[in-house]
């Protein structure tokens, strides 16, 4: 099992319930989380080296380009060609990094992608079943009526006055914790806006509050962190092969080996479940891995849109947890979901941030190998690509400014697109039959859920 994100702890738990020996190996450190008083990795205000997998100097969007040692942080920021893409580097993968937010799609969207998928099925069993697990649940009113979280509530407010109703999500937060912050008890991480590279106090419901311990409770499912997958291939006698390298805490390599294995799930997030098999296929040490592996790529219709208001309060501090969203079928011109985001560097300004999400079938990306340099990029990514999804999240955005005396245009500006949710390339259905089996070689399980 490479990868011990979404992908890799859900089948780690499954397989070591149905009494498979199984060996999770992952890139990243185990972080010492819950700390109740101290900064654990890092955050916009204050960066470290402990933020970023291997960079020499941040790259965020509001913190200042700083000069780090690369070291295995615990968010990987890839500069593709007219994208940044960010994924989970930990123990626990992208529950670490991530929002906590928690909806299922709707479901004629879920039909289109996944023709040969049963929602009933989903929507009755495995969505309840994932809720459950997680925790996931929507903020609770004290929490929503906090001063942390007015900005949410004046989100809502703004989108109410612009035609739309927000409806609350479910969250993997731990409004506990949350509530602990509020009392003072604990040192300010959620209510402080810390989440994109993890909340130090363990605010988050993270993977390795759930399906990680649970996977190693059966006795059958082993983890080993701080190894790198850097190559894969098969013996004579069709077993897998699995090139890793040992890290230490440092950056540093202490040594290389070689794992075996009859069954190889490959649950290393989009980006380097793509880098993987594509070089694997290129290289030829997988060459019947099939041509479709590295196609499809889409990056979410990611999009960050700001305002300032002056008709409501501001508070203290931008809590991190999404309390609530709305979505937009087809006003924009493409399916939409926008989210209640939060911005931690505004310190008290009254200063809204919307995330937008879209539902773009169109524009699409592939992974290709580049022999020159030996290693797999996003070859075909364009501005234009993102386009759509960027009108459609400035259109929402002119919308509520229009509709709320008060409210004006702000801009965070940055020079590059960023998606934290890259998708596809190895695409369910397409190279995958629909329970994530790669067409070709047998035995070769891949999952390329964030």
């Amino acid at each position: 099992m490479i990868g011990s994100g979404f992908g890799g702890s859900v089948a780690a738990l499954r397989l070591g319930r149905a009494g498979v020996e199984t060996l999770v190996v992952e890139r990243g450190r185990e972080w010492p989380i819950p700390n109740d008083t101290e900064l654990v990795i890092g955050n916009q205000d204050r960066p470290n080296s402990d933020m970023f997998w291997m960079r020499h100097i941040t790259d965020w969007p509001a913190v200042v380009p700083t000069l780090i040692s690369p070291v295995p942080g615990v968010m990987e920021l890839s500069s593709e060609a007219h994208l940044n893409i960010a994924c989970g580097a930990a123990v626990g993968g992208g529950s670490i990094v991530y929002t906590g937010v928690t909806v299922p799609p709707p479901r004629r969207y879920f039909e289109r992608l996944y023709p040969g998928l049963s929602w009933d099925e989903f929507a009755t069993v495995w969505f309840p079943k994932v809720r459950a697990t997680l925790n996931a649940s929507p903020m609770p009113p004290d929490v929503y009526g906090s001063a942390p979280f007015t900005h949410s509530r004046v989100w809502d407010a703004h989108m109410r006055k612009a035609g739309h109703a927000p409806a609350p999500l479910d969250s993997t937060f731990d409004w506990g914790v949350v509530r602990r912050e509020l009392a003072g008890s604990v040192r300010p991480s959620a209510i402080a806006g810390e989440t994109d590279f993890a909340c130090s106090d363990g605010a988050k419901r993270s993977l390795t509050r759930n399906y990680l311990p649970s996977a190693l409770a059966t006795g059958k499912v082993s983890l080993r962190p701080l190894t790198e997958v850097t190559g894969l291939g098969r013996t004579a006698s069709g077993r897998y092969t699995v090139e890793v390298r040992r890290l230490a805490a440092d950056g540093s390599a202490h040594g290389a080996e070689s794992l075996l294995c009859d069954r190889l799930f490959v649950c290393a997030g989009t980006l380097n479940t793509n880098r993987l098999l594509v070089a694997a296929r290129e290289t030829g040490a997988l060459p019947d891995l099939p041509a479709e592996i590295g196609t499809g790529f889409g990056d979410n219709g990611d999009q960050f849109n700001l305002y300032a208001y002056t008709d409501l309060p501001a508070g203290p501090s931008q809590g991190s947890p999404c309390a609530s969203g709305t979505f937009h079928d087809s006003e924009f011109g493409i399916p939409m979901r926008a989210e209640s985001w939060q911005l931690l560097g505004a310190h008290g300004l009254p200063v809204i941030h919307t995330l937008t999400m879209t539902a773009d079938f169109d524009n699409r990306g592939t992974f290709a190998y580049d022999r020159l340099r030996g290693r797999v990029r996003l070859a075909d990514w364009t501005r234009d690509k993102s386009r759509p999804s960027a009108d459609a999240g400035a259109a929402l955005n002119a919308k509520v400014i229009a509709a709320n005396p008060g409210v004006v245009p702000f801009s965070l500006t940055w020079p590059f697109t960023l998606t934290a949710h890259p998708l596809g390339g190895v695409v369910l259905g397409r190279s995958t039959d629909l329970y994530g089996r790669v067409k070709g070689p047998r035995g070769c399980t891949c999952w390329t859920a964030r």
